[in-house]
Parts: C-alpha cells; structure tokens; sequence
C-alpha cells in the first residue's frame, strides 16, 4: 500500500516537471521571437483594456 503511494506521488512530481519544464521552453520561444513578442504584447493590452463598447 505503502509502494503504491510512493508511486502515485512520483509519477505526480514527474508529470509536473514535465508541464514545468514544456511551459518554460514554450515562453522561452514566444519571448525571443519578436513578432510573437509584439502579438503577445497586443493581445495583453486587449485583455487589459477590455472590450469596446463605442
């Protein structure tokens, strides 16, 4: 019983080393590219202004 825990509780931190480690390279990739940086910027500042109701 006690294993079987053991094993549940690894496979937990190795799936969110995983997702960490993806997520990382994934913003590392978007930052360095200038056109996705600038699309990222426009997208924030669409979210941060809202909608447009004029």
């Amino acid at each position: 019983m006690f294993l079987a825990h053991k094993l549940i509780a690894t496979k937990f931190l190795l799936t969110g080393a995983v997702f960490f480690t993806a997520g990382a390279l994934l913003a590392t990739a978007v930052l360095s590219d200038p056109k996705c940086r600038d699309k990222l910027k426009e997208c924030s500042e669409k979210l941060r202004n809202g909608p447009k109701n004029t």
